[in-house]
């Protein structure tokens, strides 16, 4: 059982991060290759994740923000997650969703942990890393049968990883 000495609360103010996404695309014979063989990837977005305070909850916390990945193409993001334990990432839950220009109407879904930085210092830590998987759920108004990316709404999954720009101390 926890108790509340043992779990940290995920500070994400006042950083920069980048955002950067991943398709696992593995050829026929890396399929039928042994765990442990490289596989084919491509780079899926690469941008800015912008974020203001988080916010406690009776479950954890809430977190608004945005992924910019250039000017005019943005995916407005909600985030929730429940708090981090000792040593142990927070949760990631977050939903992306384009409100204008080519990216309105898309809708992305980030699941994942929140790494933090160490120490962690009274019950709060500076997020150092957030890392998991990427669903993109629908495409843009324009196509919502096709994802952002080109690949198929609702079956293009990838992994995802947003880090720190800028490491410093409490």
């Amino acid at each position: 059982m926890s108790t509340e000495t043992d779990l940290w609360f995920p500070l994400f103010e006042f950083q920069d991060y980048v955002y950067q996404s991943f398709l696992v695309l593995p050829t026929a014979g890396e399929n039928d290759a042994p765990a442990g063989t490289a596989v084919t990837a491509k780079k899926w977005g690469k941008g800015a994740f912008s974020c203001g305070q988080a916010f406690k909850t009776a479950e954890g916390y809430k977190l608004e923000g945005s992924l910019s990945f250039r000017q005019g193409v943005e995916l407005s993001v909600l985030a929730t997650g429940t708090l981090g334990k000792g040593n142990s990432p927070a949760s990631f839950e977050a939903t992306g969703i384009g409100t204008q220009g080519p990216t309105k109407g898309a809708v992305h879904t980030l699941s994942g942990w929140v790494f933090p930085e160490e120490p962690i210092h009274n019950g709060a830590a500076r997020v150092l890393s957030i890392q998991g998987v990427i669903l993109a759920v629908r495409g843009p108004d324009t196509s919502p049968e096709t994802a952002l990316g080109g690949g198929a709404a609702g079956a293009t999954v990838g992994k995802f990883v947003i880090t720190r720009t800028k490491l410093s101390g409490l």
